[in-house]
């Protein structure tokens, strides 16, 4: 368990060196815009800025992290990208909170329910990018198709989670996610 958690440590190092300063400057600054430009008005009609800037400044930093780093370890792949994925949900969260200029205690609540669903929503994507292919134009092709398929299903499922969240909205997300998963563990198999 412990050279587990070492793997995952070491993983998140590197992705966070190889990433830099850029993406998490840019996500800072778009949240503090949105923070300026949202009137409280809005919020009657269900228009949250700031938590929309949260969730794709959060989104740009993922890519970006998940992306940094090409090497993967064989063992914790799947692990390290959702511990990622899970750390920066928490961030994302605590960003948005901090940036809105109406905190309050139901604000915090939502905040947490926000922070499930943003690991919901995209645990698909981290999982199918965990696994690399052997070279070869083929295997090559069907991961890209498999990573750009989750990240369109991250998509809808964010904009249904954001938007409406209902129980056939978690089973998806549930399928989502099973679908994943087994599709890398079974080319992991081949590999």
């Amino acid at each position: 368990m412990s050279s587990i958690l070492r793997l995952i440590t070491l993983f998140a190092l590197a992705r966070l060196r190889a990433a830099g300063w850029a993406p998490w400057l840019l996500v800072a600054g778009w949240l503090v815009i949105a923070s300026y430009q949202e009137p409280l008005m809005f919020r009657q009609y269900g228009i949250y800025l700031v938590d929309d800037a949260a969730w794709t400044g959060g989104l740009v930093v993922l890519l970006v992290l998940l992306l940094a780093q090409r090497r993967l370890p064989r063992r914790c792949a799947i692990t390290a990208n959702l511990s990622i994925l899970l750390a920066l949900a928490v961030l994302q969260g605590i960003g948005g909170y901090l940036a809105d200029q109406s905190p309050s205690l139901s604000g915090l609540y939502i905040r947490i329910a926000g922070v499930a669903n943003f690991v919901v929503a995209w645990s698909p994507l981290a999982i199918t990018v965990s696994r690399k292919e052997a070279s070869g134009a083929p295997k090559e092709l069907v991961r890209n198709l498999m990573v750009l398929a989750s990240g369109v299903i991250g998509m809808m499922l964010s904009v249904a989670l954001r938007t409406s969240p209902d129980m056939i909205i978690y089973i998806a997300s549930l399928i989502a996610v099973s679908g994943a998963a087994c599709w890398a563990s079974f080319r992991g198999r081949q590999a």
